[in-house]
């Protein structure tokens, strides 16, 4: 992992700086970094009004004293700056109301992991974080989740992975909406691509049937309706035929003059 972490600026909002926490105190536990250097390693990547607003704090403090402010008074102090109670507030609803949906387990241990880094006052203890993962979990597999007793999060995820695979497989839960996402856009792939080939092929049959019976209609010259062909002009008609006569006096074998 490289020891540099993200820059924080002050405009990613609450997500934003909960995050750059989380990262930043991981490269300080890669990087061997001493407890009493986090401060002046974290503010070394403030940026923008961020860093402003450090560039205060020594000026009220001092640069040795705001230094040396432990991790923990530090990050409250920026929390309080960029990051609003209504803000953590929101996350910490959105934690305890998060569900899993139908059999995409995957994307729910995902999103219990993110919100529990971000809302570490509700996942600490771990006891926490593991009833509410498992309460968000699908009825289908929650009880037997609960009666294996974990004490950590590790093989409790485990156990609800392999529970959803067979849930699946039983038909108690809905196969992965991802594991067919990938099936359907590859046959409307295949099925686009044929048409621009050759239509005729993957027409369906009522329109297959339609098509042939207008070509049959075009070789029997375009006339369906119910009138006989009359053999002296060639025409479906009924009654007689006035082929010869004037247009004008209506006469046979008259021939009308243009004015």
């Amino acid at each position: 992992m490289d020891c540099k972490p993200l820059p924080f600026n002050g405009t990613e909002g609450a997500i934003g700086l909960l995050h750059w926490i989380e990262k930043i105190e991981a490269v300080f536990a890669v990087c061997e970094c001493p407890p009493a250097n986090w401060v002046k390693f974290a503010t070394a990547t403030l940026e923008g009004s961020a860093l402003s607003w450090w560039k205060a704090q020594i000026q009220m403090f001092g640069l040795e004293t705001a230094n040396a402010t432990a991790w923990e008074d530090f990050k409250d102090m920026i929390k309080e700056e960029y990051c609003h109670r209504d803000d953590i507030h929101k996350l910490e609803n959105e934690y305890y109301e998060l569900k899993m949906v139908g059999s995409e387990i995957e994307t729910y241990t995902k999103l219990s992991n993110d919100y529990a880094a971000l809302c570490p006052n509700m996942s600490r203890p771990m006891y926490r974080r593991i009833e509410l993962y498992i309460k968000g979990l699908a009825p289908e597999i929650r009880s037997h989740v609960t009666s294996a007793n974990h004490t950590t999060i590790q093989p409790i995820v485990r156990l609800a992975h392999k529970l959803t695979d067979q849930a699946v497989e039983e038909g108690r839960l809905p196969k992965r909406i991802s594991a067919t996402v990938g099936t359907s856009s590859d046959s409307k792939r295949k099925w686009e691509g044929s048409q621009s080939k050759d239509a005729n092929p993957t027409q369906a049959p009522a329109q297959q049937r339609k098509t042939e019976n207008n070509k049959g209609t075009q070789q029997q010259g375009g006339y369906r309706g119910s009138y006989p062909k009359c053999n002296k002009c060639n025409r479906h008609h009924n009654g007689a035929c006035n082929k010869g006569q004037c247009q004008r006096c209506h006469k046979m074998g008259a021939r009308s003059q243009g004015l």
